[in-house]
Order: C-alpha cells, then sequence, then structure tokens
C-alpha cells in the first residue's frame, strides 16, 4: 500500500469531508540527517466513513508545488520522482513506514532499468501485474538538490499549492533524546525466550514523544510498532526519573498468531533492532489517533483522525531516528 495510513485491520476512519468535495491527504516527513519525501494523493468522499478498501482507491495527485522552509533557514521546492528515483535513505523510510522488508528496495532496483512493458514480462499472473503496475504508478515529492537536510531542533514548514487549493503545515524535529543501551533478562517461565528492556535516562526537563518500532534478525524483516499503543510513548510522564529500565515489547505482522503466555517476548537467536524516533507534539496526537483503536482489532470503535494539516489531511511529520541493535543468545 502506499501509505501508512492503509491500516491492515478494517477500522473505519472518520475524515471531516463534506458531500461530493474533493480532499487532500498527504503523508510527508523529515528525518534528521535526510531531506524530505512528501506523498499528495486525493480522496473523493460523501461525508461519512471509509475503510481500507477505499483509502486504498486513493488518486496519486501529480504536478503540485511543494515547497519546504526551514524556519530561520533555506526554502526548496521538491521535485517529482518515483519510487524508482528516491535515493536509498528515502526508500528506506517508506519501506519502514509501510511495512514492507527492506530487501524490496534490492527488487526495486532491478526493475529500475527496465521500461513498463519490460517489467510485466517478468510478471507470472495477474496479481504480480498488478503490484508491478501500482508500483510503477508511486509518486513521491523530494529535494533533489541536497540543500535542506534535517536537523534535530530546526522548525519546517511544509506548503502545498494544488488545484486552486493551498494547504501547510509546520512540524518540528525534536533535539535527540536517545536511549542509552538494549538489555535482555531470560525469561525465568519460558526457555527460549527473553525481555528486553530499554535503558534511558530521564532527566527533570525530559519531555520527549516517542514513536518507536523494533525489527527481528534478517533484512527481510520489516519494522513493527511495539506491541502496546501502536509503539507511542509520552516519556514525559518519566521526567525526574534518572535511569529507568523500560520494557520493549515485541511487535508482530497481521499473519502471527503468538501464543498469549509469550506475547511480547523476544526469542533465542533473535537480532532486534530497535528503532527509536523522537516526535513534537502533534505527530505524536496524530499518531495515538491512529492506534488508539482498543487494541487494533476490527471491533474497535471509528477513529477520528487528528491531523496537523491546514487545508487537508494527513500528517507532516519530524523525526529525530536512532537505531540499536541486540542478539539474544
Amino acid at each position: 500500500m502506499s501509505s501508512a495510513l492503509v491500516f491492515s485491520c478494517e477500522k473505519e476512519i472518520i475524515l471531516d469531508i463534506s458531500p461530493g468535495e474533493i480532499d487532500f491527504v498527504v503523508e510527508a516527513w523529515i528525518y534528521n540527517g535526510s531531506g524530505p519525501l512528501v506523498t499528495l494523493s486525493k480522496q473523493f468522499s460523501g461525508y461519512g466513513t471509509f475503510n481500507q478498501a477505499t483509502l486504498a482507491d486513493s488518486l496519486t495527485v501529480r504536478d503540485a508545488t511543494i515547497t519546504v522552509n526551514a524556519i530561520g533557514g533555506n526554502v526548496v521546492q521538491l521535485v517529482q520522482q518515483s519510487l524508482f528515483d528516491l535515493p536509498s535513505d528515502l526508500l528506506d523510510q517508506f519501506l519502514d513506514a509501510n511495512r514492507i522488508p527492506r530487501f524490496f528496495g534490492q527488487f526495486a532496483g532491478q526493475l529500475a532499468g527496465f521500461t513498463l512493458e519490460q517489467q510485466l514480462a517478468f510478471a507470472e499472473d495477474v496479481q504480480d501485474s498488478t503490484f508491478i503496475q501500482y508500483v510503477n504508478s508511486l509518486n513521491f515529492y523530494i529535494d533533489t538538490t541536497n540543500t535542506l537536510i534535517g536537523m534535530g531542533g530546526i522548525a519546517y514548514e511544509l506548503n502545498i499549492e494544488v488545484d486552486g487549493k493551498q494547504l501547510n503545515a509546520l512540524t518540528t524535529i525534536p533535539v535527540k533524546q536517545d536511549i542509552n543501551f538494549l538489555s535482555y533478562t531470560m525469561s525465568a517461565d519460558y526457555p527460549n525466550y527473553a525481555e528486553v528492556n530499554v535503558n534511558l535516562t530521564v532527566p527533570n526537563n525530559f519531555d520527549a514523544f516517542v514513536l518507536l518500532s523494533n525489527r527481528r534478525s534478517d533484512t527481510t524483516a520489516f519494522y513493527i510498532p511495539d506491541y502496546f499503543d501502536g509503539g507511542l510513548s509520552d516519556n514525559g510522564i518519566y521526567a525526574g526519573s534518572g535511569t529507568i529500565d523500560l520494557p520493549l515489547l515485541r511487535g508482530y505482522a497481521d499473519n502471527e498468531n503468538p501464543e498469549l503466555s509469550v506475547i511480547g517476548l523476544f526469542e533465542v537467536g533473535d537480532e532486534i533492532t530497535l528503532k527509536w524516533q523522537n516526535i513534537d507534539e502533534a505527530t505524536y496526537n496524530f499518531w495515538f489517533s491512529v492506534f488508539n483503536d482498543g487494541g487494533d482489532t476490527p471491533f474497535s470503535s471509528a477513529t477520528k483522525i487528528q491531523s496537523n494539516l491546514n487545508g487537508g489531511i494527513g500528517i507532516w511529520a519530524g523525526y529525530n531516528t536512532s537505531y540499536t541493535t541486540i542478539t539474544i543468545q
């Protein structure tokens, strides 16, 4: 799926769209050390609710004028690019956001040198053909000059002009408040399983919102949010606690059905990478509204998304990201 707004469950999402109105959907971010990445689509809907299937039918918007302004710094105009033109760091970010294994980047690289017709010749069935056409339809806006690189503590303004409408949003890449290290303790009750903890120091002025996910073992795995609360944490509640250990709970893919007794535990042999992302409050509120569905079940009540976009819906997010790895032996 092209957007992290497309979820694995059939949960309904309420968006305030007047009957017959075309609304623009934005999924955009900037990481520390990378340039911005923006996707823009449009959704035609009457007022009401729609689910995963209709979100997936959103139409890609091309030829928009998009700029990003580093407050107090430079302004860049983004350029339209295909998935095959993305630099490796932005491609990895896109894959992570959509829970796609990073090895897909190698597959995309192999397709890049072929025309669509040549790519379709590799398809073995209709599903392959549909996927190849889908990949070729993806459209991104990026800074091809590499003159705007995300930095912690800086605010960034996104401005979009499309079809006579203007959309804008402001986000901040927070100053990095990283962990100290990961540790693990073997489970006393379940051999070959271990509890993993995140060690961090929480000063009195600590006010960090965090989005965390973990990936297990090899490069075919993808990052999955921590088991509870979608991997979100308002670590400001621990302000002044000094150095503490917090549990890291294993995330699960949609097709995994772990035994209840070992939920959240990792296994011997797992190489675990924690993706720790400091985010601002607006980004936290957006993801909280997405994940706060009573356990991500198909029976949950509908969620009203808390977007930070003016003139559209979606998210413009700043991420100060770090990675820490540990192996259970």
